[in-house]
């Protein structure tokens, strides 16, 4: 009898993980943000890298699938002194602005994986591409005269995509490893005319801005009744 029961109560707690395997998540974002435009054409990491945090909530629609939704906090900068660009550094101009960002993502991971699944890959690669709405406040400044304009605030949308690494890390946190670039549909974060008073041209309106995030996310599984199956003693 006791036997029987032990594996009727198995059998139910395999039936269970199976039928239940969506899992959801929490997790903190903490990482860095620079951006890629006129002041920055070609620089990726070197020309006024930021700091930037967030939050997210994770649905695992499979072990291989996920929707993630996230908020992110950051900060945009850059300089003509720094942009490796000479044919516009007649300019000496430099901007900055806060940036917030709400986005929904779609995950794939390359490898079948579950925070603290044993029967699942310990790690695995990732790629994501989304959606995302984001608000910029530029403030731009003259660096020959000092003089700082404020720009009107933009709310505008952006593509993010990029790919990543995920982790086992202890228990039911898990870590993840990511880089990721927001494709945007304006050419205004920076905050800059399209051209000076004085008919120089200031800004190359066939070129739209960019913004990236990338840092590590610890994440949180947030445990179902799967998880807490009975064991009978």
């Amino acid at each position: 009898m006791r036997k029987s029961l032990l594996l009727l109560v198995s059998l139910l707690c395999f039936f269970n993980l199976k039928t239940h395997a969506q899992h959801t998540e929490i997790g903190i974002f903490l990482g860095s943000s620079y951006y890629v435009g006129d002041l920055n054409p070609n620089n990726h990491f070197i020309n006024k890298i930021n700091p930037a945090l967030g939050v997210l909530y994770r649905k695992n629609l499979s072990k291989r699938y996920s929707l993630r939704y996230a908020f992110n906090f950051g900060y945009l900068s850059a300089t003509d002194d720094n942009n490796g660009a000479e044919w516009n550094s007649f300019r000496n101009i430099s901007f900055s602005t806060t940036l917030m960002e709400a986005s929904g993502l779609l995950e794939f991971n390359f490898l079948p994986y579950q925070i603290n699944n044993y029967n699942t890959a310990p790690f695995t690669p990732f790629i994501f591409i989304g959606a995302a709405v984001f608000r910029v406040a530029p403030e731009i400044k003259n660096n020959s005269t000092n003089l700082t304009v404020n720009a009107k605030d933009l709310i505008a949308p952006s593509i993010p995509f990029g790919f990543g690494l995920k982790f086992n890390f202890i228990r039911n946190l898990g870590l993840n490893i990511e880089w990721s670039l927001r494709k945007t549909f304006t050419d205004e974060i920076d905050g800059l005319l399209p051209t000076y008073s004085n008919g120089l041209q200031l800004t190359s309106s066939q070129n739209n801005d960019w913004y990236s995030f990338a840092g590590i996310t610890i994440n949180y599984k947030i445990l179902t009744k799967s998880d807490h199956c009975p064991v009978v003693k």
